[in-house]
């Protein structure tokens, strides 16, 4: 078998491209983990961002670089914060001892603005600030949108990179998927007014499959037996959802973060846009896509649904390129010339999302590194 052509014309565009997300991501990265780690970790990490960047603007493949970086991350998350909860040996660092989870933003949210109205009756309530948790979120989603949900989220790379590994799905959603679609934003209102109700993190309490610990756990034995069971069956729809059919169960059927960021990430301008005209009804994109956000319309062409959060996989499954990368529906005149290919919207998409991606990250990528450093020297 003969190794893949190098082509030359590409490399350079390519380079310049990683490079492009290298400089910022590795000037924040350095700041965020530089605090407590050294930043040769944080270059290491940073340097597998700029390496993936390369590799989506050399193959023009999106959607298979973005799922190794996704699912890294992810994994880096679990070993560094998970491991520090149980062995002394890995302090987890920038976390400390709970991270902010956004999944919890979404399901708490009117109990935030009930708190805003407490503070506001004080005298020392202060408007959102350039570096509070709520700025951030505004910041991200018109940054990055519902592309949060495949670059950037700490928990969801994990469902992500499981749906790749069957070859072919061993069980069909079919009219579940197209009736349940919804389901997520039901969730969510739900969750908003129980949250409400009791003035607690229900969905912490009841749902979340990622509480190892018993932190939020009900003291009484009946009622933790039943979070037990719930989270049982979340982690199982996590893990073992993806490797039966071939999607992302959790974070399509049962992330109340997924649905919020639906509906607020339409303020994002980035869009993934089918083409009619390209379309053969092969229907290969609705079974790539693995957040069951693709729906046929009447006469068999393909409707995103606004769940969709812009992973690429239907760009790569569709056989007539039938699938861009837009700004609001829009495309930027095509450009011939080697360099000229960077000023699609694609790679503006791609900058942004990844170059975030590895900034966030940079809260306990760096950290496994290190934690992975110290394990194989025996933890000296």
């Amino acid at each position: 078998m003969k190794p893949p052509r190098v082509e030359k014309e590409k490399i350079l565009p390519a380079g310049l491209f990683a490079l492009l997300v290298f400089l910022p991501a590795f000037y924040f990265s350095g700041l965020i983990a530089g605090r407590e780690i050294s930043r040769w970790y944080a270059l290491a990490w940073t340097l597998f961002a700029a390496a993936a960047a390369f590799a989506i603007a050399y193959t023009e493949r999106v959607a298979f670089y973005r799922r190794i970086f996704f699912g890294v991350s992810a994994l880096a998350f679990l070993f560094h914060f998970k491991t520090g909860l149980f062995a002394d040996t890995f302090e987890a660092s920038c976390f400390k001892d709970t991270p902010f989870c956004h999944i919890a933003i979404a399901p708490a949210f009117l109990n935030y603005l009930y708190q805003q109205y407490l503070a506001l009756m004080s005298p020392g309530w202060k408007l959102w600030g350039p570096l509070t948790l709520g700025a951030a979120w505004v910041f991200v989603t018109l940054a990055l949108g519902r592309g949060w949900c495949a670059w950037a989220c700490f928990y969801g790379g994990i469902d992500d990179a499981l749906s790749a590994r069957p070859g072919r799905p061993l069980l069909r959603l079919g009219w579940f998927e197209r009736k349940f679609r919804d389901l997520p934003a039901a969730l969510l209102v739900f969750l908003l007014l129980a949250s409400f109700a009791y003035m607690l993190p229900v969905y912490c309490l009841w749902l979340c499959p990622f509480k190892l610990t018993g932190a939020f756990l009900d003291a009484e034995a009946p009622a933790r037996k039943i979070q037990y069971a719930l989270m049982g069956l979340a982690l199982a729809a996590l893990v073992l959802g993806p490797l039966l059919t071939r999607k992302r169960i959790f974070c399509s059927y049962l992330c109340p973060f997924a649905a919020w960021q639906a509906f607020w990430g339409r303020l994002n301008p980035f869009r993934v846009t089918a083409d009619a005209g390209k379309c053969t009804s092969c229907l290969a994109c609705v079974a790539a896509c693995p957040m069951a956000a693709i729906r046929c319309a009447p006469g068999g062409r393909p409707e995103i649904l606004a769940y969709c959060n812009l992973c690429g996989q239907c760009l790569d499954a569709c056989p007539g390129g039938g699938f861009s990368y837009t700004v609001f529906g829009l495309e930027l005149p095509a450009r011939r010339a080697p360099f000229g290919r960077l000023l699609a919207v694609k790679y503006f998409y791609v900058f942004s999302a990844l170059t975030l991606a590895a900034v966030f990250s940079a809260l306990w990528g760096p950290a496994a590194l290190r934690d992975l450093a110290l394990l194989v020297r025996g933890g000296q």
